[in-house]
């Protein structure tokens, strides 16, 4: 009886060759279809990639790269010096005129806060000033004059004044100093404190600052 119904059981249909051929070669075109989107997928985000990182390099290079304004004094001189004697009293007006620069060779603002200026004779302090703050725009150079009123009851308090005067030179030193930030954005910015340190000597009779020399600085 087993073997009888294993006789009956109904033979699969032959599979026509034509069909057979359609889904033999069905399965490499579909592979090979893929693989070129996969390639060009690939090779558009590759190029995506390396365009992003050059840009990015760019802009590292370029504007995000801060770099350190700086100060420069250009020129120095000193109001009411010819009322200057060997005997002056405390009435007697003295201003140093010192014409400043700040240079930002940034692609952002160097926005600043106020200039301060002190002005020493013989290690002895005898003037100050405060320039108002300001901004030095992007590749820009800011120029002011920073304005000191001298002490003269302190500078002829000296001990050398007396010798100085005599002789006509009077040894003056500056030291002037700047605070600011240089902000990209939020997050890229960058704070400076500019320093500029001038010796020189002041002709009493010809009123002429003669001699300059100057120390920058730039601290973080």
């Amino acid at each position: 009886m087993a073997e009888r119904r294993e006789q009956e059981k109904p033979l699969a249909p032959a599979i026509p060759a034509i069909v057979i051929d359609k889904l033999s070669s069905f399965p490499t075109e579909f592979i090979s279809h893929r693989r070129q989107r996969c390639l060009k997928c690939c090779g558009c985000s590759a190029a995506l990639l390396l365009i992003l990182a050059v840009a990015i390099l760019i802009l590292m290079l370029t504007i995000f790269n801060v770099k350190h304004p700086t100060l420069e004094i250009n020129s120095v001189k000193i109001d009411g010096l010819g009322l200057l004697s060997n005997n002056t009293n405390s009435n007697t007006n003295l201003t140093l005129v010192a014409g400043v620069s700040i240079k930002n060779p940034n692609a952002a603002s160097f926005k600043f806060h106020e200039a301060a200026t002190d002005v020493y004779y013989d290690g002895t302090l005898v003037g100050e000033s405060r320039a108002p703050a300001g901004e030095a725009g992007p590749r820009r150079t800011r120029r002011m004059d920073v304005l000191a009123d001298l002490m003269v009851d302190r500078l002829v308090g000296v001990s050398r004044f007396g010798s100085d005067f005599e002789r006509g030179s009077l040894a003056i030193s500056t030291y002037t100093r700047v605070k600011g930030v240089v902000k990209i954005t939020d997050v890229i910015k960058r704070s400076f404190v500019l320093n500029i340190k001038c010796g020189m000597n002041v002709d009493v009779r010809s009123q002429v600052v003669q001699g300059r020399s100057c120390t920058k600085d730039v601290s973080l």
